[in-house]
């Protein structure tokens, strides 16, 4: 059993190793970029070249092309941001029906996608605080169409990485201990990117 991890778009950092080595499962990790591991200087860079490499939907292309390789092996998928939106727009596609499980945060562009049906059940965490959207009002949209969508208390958009303003250190631990619960530790992850 392999979990796919679709990054934020700093890309695959130490922090995401560090996550993938927590989770106790052998990982598969997903970057927007072409290149295994970014270095940005900040967010907004970071946002620019995501964008120039074709932003949610070429990343959705992207996973989708991973999943058709290798979607026998991957029974778990865990997205942030950038990554949380794009897992959500490419679970369209029929090999998401063998993944046991999604759990997206703060996937701001989901609101774009509310009428997907994904083909595996999701859980959606949306940070409390969002600039650009009422993250409650959509947790309240995404239940009222019977997905699991919660709010993070007290928390801001990127709450789970470190390289983020709005990294919270009591959530990314809450969240990161229950992602590993969900997937039993024990087993060792092996870290591979793609």
């Amino acid at each position: 059993m392999t979990v796919l991890i679709a990054t934020d778009v700093f890309g695959i950092t130490p922090a995401v190793h560090g996550l993938a080595r927590n989770l106790g499962r052998a990982c598969r990790l997903v970057s927007p970029f072409d290149e295994t591991a970014s270095a940005f200087r900040s967010e907004q860079q970071a946002y620019q070249a995501f964008i120039a490499q074709g932003g949610v939907a070429g990343y959705a292309a992207k996973i989708r092309s991973l999943m058709q390789e290798g979607a026998e092996h991957i029974r778990f998928a865990i997205g942030f941001s950038a990554g949380a939106s794009a897992l959500w727009l490419g679970s369209t596609a029929p090999e998401f029906s063998l993944v046991q499980r999604m759990t997206l945060f703060y996937g701001s562009r989901i609101r774009d996608y509310l009428s997907l049906k994904p083909r595996c059940p999701a859980h959606l965490v949306f940070a409390e605080r969002e600039a650009a959207f009422d993250a409650a009002a959509l947790v309240a949209d995404l239940g009222s169409r019977g997905h699991r969508a919660e709010l993070a208390k007290n928390t801001s958009h990127g709450f789970m990485n470190p390289y983020s303003g709005g990294f919270c250190v009591k959530s990314h631990t809450r969240y990161t201990e229950e992602l590993a619960t969900m997937l039993h530790v024990g087993h060792t992850c092996k870290a591979e990117a793609a």
